[in-house]
């Protein structure tokens, strides 16, 4: 599909973008709402395409709605830019950082709990659906418009599901007759079912959007295919193996995994391996807002819970607590296994993982009493150790919640997490999934 922009609208785009504020939103926009979306006292995503003055939609939102609205903005593909150029979309950011509520998130800057916050504390946040940054990857979907495939970006709406707030689809255009921007809204959609709910935003802007292609901001068709995103694309895929040294007690168990689990990371560590199948399928289960992992190393056990959290579409935040400096059961290592399992968690999942490089104890109080839904204690093996791990730990978990202890079989002179077991079974209602080295659950 070719597209032809003439330069009258783009001028035009460019001069209002100059000179935003609220009151030339509230004098040349008119906007067209859905029911409720004004009484709203909860926040929400306004997801958009880069189509018309999509900056002064935000000026728009505040003016006649009185939202607290921001947007996520990126500058990376700045450095592509002529300096004519850079300099003009600067001054554009400073202005709408003027007028909105809060300064724009910067991609390259995101915080995701930040961002959680702004929205569950009733802000509104504004972000596009065709972004692609030069020297990053990012997960894109594919969805149907105007008869095409395109790729488009889902985090915005996936953040909008972490913080539990609906997703709202976002189209301005100007009316060449009416010789004013039209603001069109559509209604509250579902932030559960994010691919389903923004092919249903796709469907709405469609009428508009055909109607004045000549509004778009850049060739959508082209720029947003496959082919042309390639490179840019995270795709699944399952990652080398690493070498590291590794204590084995007890010969290595192969276990059969759930046909629809299979993980994509995975290291030359493989003590957890047979438990990844039970895992998948008791997050399933449990459906946990909050995972704490104590003991991360290279991160079989961590990634497999994000990758099933992930593809089970869950809502759940996941914090991976290490050192990363190693023991004298594990053996010691250096910097490079942090950076590794780093780089695959921000490649991957770091809109709902935080990596927490600190001992467990000092940790503690990053998390509030009853507020873990699933633990997994994996550090230190030795029986006092595993046992203050247990109970510094225990306050912190919500009732029903679970506690996974591994290597529970393994019986070597220094390590007590047996004897640790044994106890607590007497104690505690526990179960066990008798694999490898063996993992315990204890049903808080």
């Amino acid at each position: 599909m070719s597209l032809k922009q003439p330069l009258t609208f783009r001028k035009q785009m460019r001069k209002e973008l100059l000179t935003l504020t609220k009151a030339q939103a509230k004098e040349i926009v008119d906007i067209q709402l859905p029911k409720g979306i004004d009484e709203s006292k909860g926040g929400g995503v306004f997801l958009f395409l880069h189509f018309g003055n999509f900056f002064l939609s935000g000026a728009a939102l505040q003016t006649f709605l009185n939202l607290r609205y921001t947007a996520i903005a990126s500058t990376l593909n700045f450095k592509l830019m002529s300096k004519e150029e850079e300099a003009f979309w600067v001054r554009v950011h400073t202005q709408a950082n003027r007028i909105y509520s809060r300064p724009m998130f910067l991609t390259h800057e995101l915080d995701t709990k930040e961002i959680i916050s702004y929205l569950r504390t009733g802000n509104f946040l504004g972000a596009a659906l065709d972004v692609a940054e030069t020297g990053q990857k990012h997960k894109f979907s594919p969805f149907q418009f105007l008869n095409n495939e395109i790729m488009l970006q889902t985090g915005p709406a996936r953040l909008a599901r972490m913080a539990e707030v609906p997703i709202y689809g976002m189209t301005i255009a100007f009316n060449k007759r009416k010789k004013k921007h039209e603001l069109h809204i559509t209604q509250p959609y579902s932030s559960k079912e994010v691919e389903n709910s923004v092919q249903a935003i796709l469907q709405k802007m469609e009428p508009i959007i055909e109607k004045n292609m000549d509004q778009l901001f850049h060739d959508l068709f082209f720029l947003f295919s496959k082919n042309n995103l390639r490179d840019m694309m995270i795709e699944p895929k399952p990652t080398p193996r690493r070498k590291a040294k590794h204590h084995a007690p007890v010969a290595k168990v192969q276990s059969e995994l759930p046909s629809n689990f299979s993980p994509r990371y995975e290291s030359e560590i493989t003590s957890w391996h047979p438990h990844r199948g039970f895992a998948y399928d008791l997050i399933r289960e449990l459906n946990p807002k909050i995972i704490v992992e104590l003991g991360v190393h290279f991160g079989d056990s961590y990634f497999t819970f994000c990758q099933a959290c992930e593809e089970l579409e869950l809502d759940t935040q996941l914090y991976g607590i290490d050192h990363w400096q190693g023991d004298e059961q594990a053996g010691f290592f250096g910097e490079e296994v942090f950076e590794e399992v780093s780089s695959y968690e921000s490649e991957f999942y770091e809109e709902n993982s935080t990596l927490i490089k600190t001992n467990f104890d000092d940790a503690l109080g990053e998390f509030s009493d009853g507020s873990i839904d699933l633990l997994h204690i994996d550090g230190s093996h030795e029986y006092q150790n595993i046992r203050n791990d247990f109970h510094n730990w225990l306050p912190k978990m919500r009732k029903g919640g679970k506690i996974l202890i591994h290597d529970i079989l393994v019986e070597r002179e220094d390590f007590g997490v047996r004897k640790f077991w044994n106890e607590i079974s007497q104690t505690y209602k526990t179960q066990s999934h008798p694999e490898g080295f063996g993992l315990g659950i204890v049903n808080c």
